[in-house]
């Protein structure tokens, strides 16, 4: 096994140096018919492969030139479907077996998760929503957590087990910020804030200073002292609110002792099981929503792009399926390595065991895709073995 590692950024002259390098290895000898070249679009596959046409010709290596339209140029998603359906059998799946569309995998999705997505789960969201203050973010929606979780999952090859054990690491990880519980119970709390309020606004108005920062604190005091009332809980996004207001200098130790207290809404219980409960319910659908999506494609007899790549994994472990690779590829390149997911790095590592040369070119501080799980560093720890 032969690998090469090429760092290039963007404007580096990369197709070039990729055209130089596969042109170079084909003087050598190597077949044109024996290249698995992998590249982030569809375009960059075509210009790749045409550019090294191109200077073949230009050299007389007329035979190469042909052979090169048998060689596999193009994305990791086109290469996998051509890989899976030549190896359809060892696989288990139809020659023709349809790969779900990104689009159409989109609305699969968000059916499911409209499945899993009971009355009750939504309003628990919302009103988490409304407690934490994260509705007030302009275009905030919680789906996309689950969203983001989900994809995670699915692009690392998490299962329902693993996301629970990551449910409980979060929570654990955010409650290391959190300072130790307070003891005394929710509703004397909501008390002593209502106790706190209405003497604040009191000490407010008889102040002396009647200046519109102080009657805008008054004003909004107020409506925080209604809320409470008649709703029986201050929403957390307010206890923050009241450590930011501002009244005038001469009131500002009158509104200190309310700010203190506002400020210690993190040590107690119910804020922290809110928090709690919104990571728990986001991982909870996802899990959810990822049994509901692969039922949903089971029945149907469809799979994705992330199936499609699990199953090459699989492939690529059968002794059977690596020998016939091993006489076919000469060579892999794979380009924008950095922006790889893990498990396309899986695979990547498992062909570059088997063929005689591979090149690997990108730039780590370029990746683009780390929320689906890629990562320039996760490519950095791999040895040559």
């Amino acid at each position: 096994m032969n690998l090469r590692i090429i760092s290039a950024g963007a404007g580096s002259g990369k197709t070039f140096r990729l055209t130089k390098e596969m042109v170079q290895l084909l003087e050598d000898g190597l077949r044109a018919g024996g290249i698995i070249a992998t590249t982030f679009t569809n375009k960059a596959a075509a210009e790749l492969q045409e550019r090294v046409r191109v200077r073949l010709l230009e050299q007389g290596m007329t035979q190469q030139a042909d052979d090169l339209s048998n060689a596999l140029i193009g994305t990791v998603h086109s290469l996998g479907v051509k890989l899976l359906q030549r190896f359809a059998f060892e696989a288990g799946v139809p020659p023709g077996v349809t790969i779900l569309a990104d689009e159409d995998q989109q609305v699969m999705f968000n059916q499911a998760l409209a499945m899993v997505l009971t009355p009750e789960r939504v309003e628990t969201m919302e009103n988490l929503c409304e407690l934490l203050g994260l509705s007030k973010k302009e275009a905030y929606d919680w789906r996309r957590e689950v969203r983001m979780v989900t994809e995670i999952a699915r692009s690392n090859d998490l299962d329902a087990q693993v996301l629970s054990e990551s449910k409980q690491k979060s929570w654990e990880s955010f409650a290391r910020f959190l300072p130790p519980l307070t003891t005394t119970p929710q509703a004397d709390l909501s008390k002593q804030l209502s106790a706190l309020l209405e003497e604040t606004i009191l000490l407010l108005e008889g102040s002396e200073d009647d200046t519109v920062k102080t009657r805008k604190v008054v004003e909004t005091l107020k409506e925080m002292r209604n809320q409470l009332k008649w709703q029986g809980q201050l929403p957390w996004h307010q206890w923050v609110k009241i450590g930011k207001l501002d009244p005038s200098v001469r009131n500002r130790d009158t509104i200190q002792p309310l700010q203190g207290f506002a400020g210690t809404h993190d040590a107690l219980p119910e804020f922290q099981h809110n928090i709690r409960l919104f990571i728990d319910t986001v991982f909870d659908l996802a899990i959810a929503a990822l049994v509901e999506y692969d039922r949903y494609k089971k029945q149907r007899g469809l799979i994705d792009y992330v199936d499609m790549e699990l199953q090459i994994v699989k492939l690529l472990d059968l002794p059977a399926v690596r020998e016939v690779l091993k006489d076919e590829i000469d060579l892999l390149m794979v380009d924008e390595f950095q922006d790889t997911s893990p498990i396309q790095l899986e695979i990547f590592l498992k062909l570059t065991r088997i063929v005689p040369h591979a090149i690997w070119v990108g730039d780590p501080k370029q990746s683009i895709y780390g929320f689906r799980g890629a990562a320039g560093r996760l490519h950095c720890c791999w040895r040559q073995s």
